[in-house]
């Protein structure tokens, strides 16, 4: 009789052995799939990263060329016209490509204000009526995609 209450202990003691571990199993099982699922949506909101930093170059040319608009006002009025359209064009992608811009996430970091080591990276000092580290120009763009930083804004900031 003992010999029989001593295996059936035994049995019991491996049952909640098995139990325990099954049960450990399971609690890793979840783990796993709450961090599969982590980095899904990590992946899915950040799908666009690589293809947002490789088109930064085009859309800071692109930006340029806007900000180097020369005056037509001299030209006569039928080149006035046909310039006025192509600018008209030229502004209208900008506005598309911003439209995207929102779509995807993408913005631009602030760039103006008091300079942010975390968004910003100073280029120069400059001499300045304006309160010191204040931004006064913008040399480049920064860009985030959503809650990340793809590019530093580079700035020129106040002594």
């Amino acid at each position: 009789m003992d010999e029989e209450k001593n295996e059936l202990e035994e049995l019991k003691a491996q049952c909640e052995e098995y139990l325990a571990g099954w049960k450990r199993a399971q609690a890793d099982y979840a783990n796993f799939k709450k961090d599969m699922e982590k980095e899904r949506v990590e992946i899915y909101k950040y799908a666009n990263e690589h293809l947002a930093s490789d088109i930064l170059p085009a859309i800071d040319q692109f930006e340029t060329a806007i900000s180097f608009t020369p005056d037509i006002s001299a030209l006569p009025d039928q080149e006035q016209e046909k310039l006025k359209n192509w600018l008209v064009g030229l502004h209208a992608v900008r506005d598309i490509w911003e439209q995207v811009f929102q779509t995807v996430g993408l913005s631009k970091v602030r760039e103006t204000g008091e300079f942010d080591p975390e968004i910003h990276e100073a280029v120069k000092e400059e001499e300045s009526e304006q309160e010191s580290g204040t931004i006064i120009s913008v040399q480049l763009s920064g860009w985030k995609l959503k809650d990340k930083l793809l590019r530093p804004a580079k700035v020129i900031i106040s002594k």
